[in-house]
């Protein structure tokens, strides 16, 4: 529910992943917008999800971009997206055929999108004033909470959180500043939205024994290519197990 846009320099990379031939699906639905091009929109997080390394997108998500764009034969299209809203409305108005931004699989927004399997996992995490090292509920309980749409979702499941005022944030700015001025004491967030959230002012730890969610890429309702995606995802999974084998 972030209000910051997508800006109009968004680095499109178009990765030409030349195969034999190019998978686009069935006639009825086709797996990609525009024939043999994966067109896939990774919100940075410059973190071990997604980062930006001279002008190209790495981590896992672009990993498992890239595996996905081999196994059907397509050539990929990766578009760099700064929030949440450009990766929604970029899937929504049929930008893209695939996203990933850490997207939680309780997230209320997905119920009109195909969701894949779980990518990766992740807890909350609580910002506080710097220099504030608690990362436990215990005695935050005589002001008020902020809590931002990806951490709703586990927000029943946090120690504590019963007896505490807590108030919904759409816009991370605004956490960020009313933790700074003392409107409100702390806030649970996601691990992506901490690492944007740090500052000289704002700090973030993890939560202690923080409920963990599941995160999930994205596609338009009913896409066929949910199967080649899990698949891709299965295949991330084995390769980096072999690679800690060795």
């Amino acid at each position: 529910m972030k209000t910051k846009r997508i800006t109009a320099c968004a680095v499109i990379l178009a990765m030409t992943v030349c195969l034999a031939s190019c998978g686009g699906g069935n006639a009825d639905v086709p797996a990609t917008a525009e024939e043999g091009i994966l067109k896939v929109g990774i919100v940075n997080g410059n973190d071990r999800f997604a980062r930006d390394e001279s002008g190209v997108p790495v981590g896992m998500e672009a990993d498992i971009a890239r595996i996905t764009a081999e196994n059907g034969g397509y050539a990929l299209q990766l578009s760099v997206l700064d929030s949440e809203q450009a990766l929604f409305s970029g899937i929504m108005n049929g930008e893209y055929d695939l996203c990933f931004g850490r997207i939680a699989d309780t997230d209320q927004r997905i119920a009109s999108l195909t969701a894949s399997s779980t990518y990766g996992k992740g807890g909350l995490f609580l910002v506080t004033p710097k220099y504030n090292y608690m990362d436990c509920l215990t005695e935050l309980q005589n002001g008020t909470i902020g809590y931002t749409a990806q951490a709703a979702g586990l927000l029943d499941e946090v120690d504590g959180i019963q007896t505490a005022v807590t108030s919904a944030y759409a816009d991370l700015k605004l956490i960020g500043g009313d933790i700074s001025s003392g409107t409100i004491l702390a806030a649970l967030v996601s691990e992506r939205e901490a690492v944007s959230l740090v500052s000289n002012t704002v700090q973030a730890q993890e939560l202690i024994n923080s409920p963990k969610e599941n995160y999930v890429a994205l596609m338009p309702q009913g896409s066929p290519l949910k199967e080649e995606v899990n698949k891709a995802i299965s295949q991330y999974r084995m390769q980096k197990t072999e690679e800690g084998n060795e």
